[in-house]
């Protein structure tokens, strides 16, 4: 069928067919969009949660312990990749690990380094040693 300007027109059925199918099209192209944003924020949330940051093993010796800082000062052994061997403070996770250290002791952690932080956890004592007195 042809209208006065020569293009074919769509009877009735035909348009209400096609608006039927334009909006099966646009109902499945929105489910995909709010599934895949619903998706991504999943993952997101979940790595968030799960990602500690980057872990490495240290071994050290503890210097002094800063109960009010909540926090220990170690003197490590160089870390391979990441820092030389060094005397520095370190927060501890959880904080009541910081009770069973004492200066002197020799430990190993898991130093765990996330954005502009870094602290230790899975703290062990692997010897002690006497402090010397100091003058």
């Amino acid at each position: 069928m042809l209208s006065k300007r020569g293009q074919k027109s769509i009877p009735a059925d035909g348009e209400k067919q096609v608006h039927i199918t334009m909006k099966i099209i646009i109902l499945f192209l929105l489910t995909m969009l709010v599934g895949s944003v619903i998706s991504c924020n999943r993952k997101s949330s979940e790595s968030a949660s799960t990602t500690v940051g980057k872990k490495y093993q240290l071994k050290g010796k503890v210097v002094s312990i800063d109960e009010r800082g909540k926090m220990v000062n170690v003197d490590s052994e160089a870390i391979p990749g990441f820092m030389d061997a060094m005397t520095m403070p370190y927060q501890v996770k959880p904080e009541n690990e910081l009770e069973k250290l004492h200066p002197g002791d020799s430990i190993t952690a898991d130093l765990i380094v996330q954005d502009e932080s870094a602290w230790l956890q899975n703290i062990s004592v692997r010897g002690h040693s006497p402090v010397p007195a100091s003058n």
